[in-house]
């Protein structure tokens, strides 16, 4: 009776063992997951994300140790059990050896953050169209009612960016990002990419001829 009464809690532990392990390897699964997303999208703020990530991998790491200690420990303690709780080892035995996969890819993972982190961050920029020949209100004249509105709003403020532009011509945010960049790449204003949003300013030969257009205008009225 006594030998019935230490198989069955043995089995009931192992039960119990089996199922704190495997959620402990599913969240772990979900945070891997979820780390090597992030590892493909890193953007803007890279130092703070690969730091972020750091500290991930190392709660993640000893999670993982724990799961993996609490089966090896449910593992050795079930050897000598009957027949009975056969499956619930295996079952154990099949989870740790899981476990060693995601330590395998999370050392990979480690190494590959840090080559990451090692590499200089580089901005790239868009080529800058040689400067446009100036020849009076001509350049002007062949830009449309809102591009040169956005031109003359930049002479007035000094510099732009997307969303500040966006609020005064009333355009989606996509519409006035094309904007920008097709006067960019006209070499109408320049960029500032050393920080985000990217700020516009106008150069120096178009915002003279906007304010002598001004000017003309000012005196014919």
């Amino acid at each position: 009776m006594e030998l019935v009464f230490t198989t069955f809690a043995l089995f009931l532990v192992t039960i119990v063992a089996s199922y704190i392990f495997y959620q402990r390897i599913k969240m772990a699964q979900g945070e891997y997951e979820d780390s090597k997303d992030a590892v493909r999208n890193i953007t803007f703020g890279f130092s703070r994300q690969v730091k972020r990530m750091e500290s991930d991998l190392e709660r993640l790491e000893r999670d993982t140790l724990q799961a993996k200690y609490m089966a090896n420990e449910a593992l050795a303690n079930r050897q000598d059990n009957s027949d009975a709780t056969l499956a619930g080892l295996e079952k154990v035995k099949e989870l740790s050896d899981r476990v060693d996969g995601i330590e395998v890819s999370i050392e990979t993972m480690k190494k590959d953050l840090n080559k990451l982190a090692s590499q200089p961050r580089i901005i790239q920029q868009t080529q800058v169209d040689a400067p446009i020949p100036v020849q009076g209100e001509d350049i002007l004249q062949g830009l449309t009612d809102t591009e040169l509105e956005v031109l003359k709003m930049i002479v007035d403020t000094g510099e732009g960016t997307v969303p500040e532009i966006k609020e005064i011509i009333e355009k989606t945010r996509e519409h006035t990002a094309r904007l920008l960049k097709k006067l960019y790449d006209k070499g109408f204003v320049d960029r500032n990419t050393s920080s985000m949003p990217y700020r516009y300013s106008i150069r120096k030969e178009i915002r003279d001829l906007i304010l002598e257009q001004n000017e003309t205008n000012t005196v014919g009225l």
